[in-house]
């Protein structure tokens, strides 16, 4: 397996989980509006969820990003 294929680049995935955060509390925003709160469980499970996301969404980036060098 290639190591520079699954490296990790800390600003690819600080620009990222800022925008998925940004997204996360545009959600919360939209739920307390519309439902009038939120549970805890929901607030839990999407500071938990958010990194993954986050790091996923990076190891694609930087995936691609390896993947177009190559050619």
């Amino acid at each position: 397996m290639n190591d520079g294929l699954f490296k990790f680049v800390p600003s690819v995935f600080y620009k990222v989980l800022t925008a998925t955060l940004g997204l996360v509390l545009l959600g919360w925003i939209g739920s307390w509006w519309f439902y009038g709160q939120l549970a805890p469980r929901d607030i839990i499970g999407s500071l938990i969820c958010t990194p993954i996301f986050a790091y996923l969404i990076h190891l694609w980036i930087v995936m691609n990003k390896n993947s177009n060098a190559d050619c």
